[in-house]
């Protein structure tokens, strides 16, 4: 009986290992930045997007509240004017927000990233295709499944063993 739980424990790590090695592998691959430039005395910006290939910006930190995407026509055209108080009505909304990120999607044309601050701030993004954040999704789910699997494997086969020690030590 013991047999049978240990190897039952050694399948599920096998199977958990299996799920999270390539999971992780794909949600670290996921294309990223941080690149900041420095506009003018406040203003710094992200690189150019272009989204006329059906991209999705989603901006991870940017820890500033006068920050915002703005179309790269109305930034050439007024960029020397950018400060934290009219900042906004310059920026794009974002299409929704992802755990209080803002995520851009369904816009053509090239954006910059904007941010008014007195010191360069922090910019983490992903600028990715529809196909790569599903992959990434996927990804994450197979990690999750695989770790709880890789657990429970490890848990089965460590109490397994522990209590056939125990149980052969006792006296009868």
């Amino acid at each position: 009986m013991v047999s049978r739980k240990v190897l039952t424990g050694i399948v599920l790590i096998i199977v958990g290992i299996a799920l999270v090695v390539p999971g992780a592998f794909v949600i670290a691959s996921e294309p990223s930045g941080n690149t900041v430039m420095h506009y003018s005395s406040d203003v710094y910006t992200s690189p150019e997007f272009n989204f006329s290939e059906n991209k999705i910006l989603i901006m991870v930190s940017s820890n500033n509240a006068s920050a915002g995407l703005v179309n790269c026509t109305a930034f050439r055209a007024d960029a020397s004017a950018f400060n934290s108080s009219n900042l906004h009505s310059y920026t794009v909304a974002p299409s929704k927000q992802i755990d209080g990120e803002p995520m851009y999607e369904n816009l053509n044309g090239s954006y910059k990233y904007v941010v008014v601050s007195t010191s360069k701030p922090t910019l983490d993004y992903n600028f990715i295709s529809h196909s790569e954040i599903r992959d990434v999704t996927d990804a994450s789910y197979a990690a999750a499944m695989g770790a709880l699997l890789l657990g429970a494997g490890i848990i089965i086969t460590m109490v397994t063993i522990l209590f056939g020690k125990i149980n052969s030590r006792r006296p009868r």
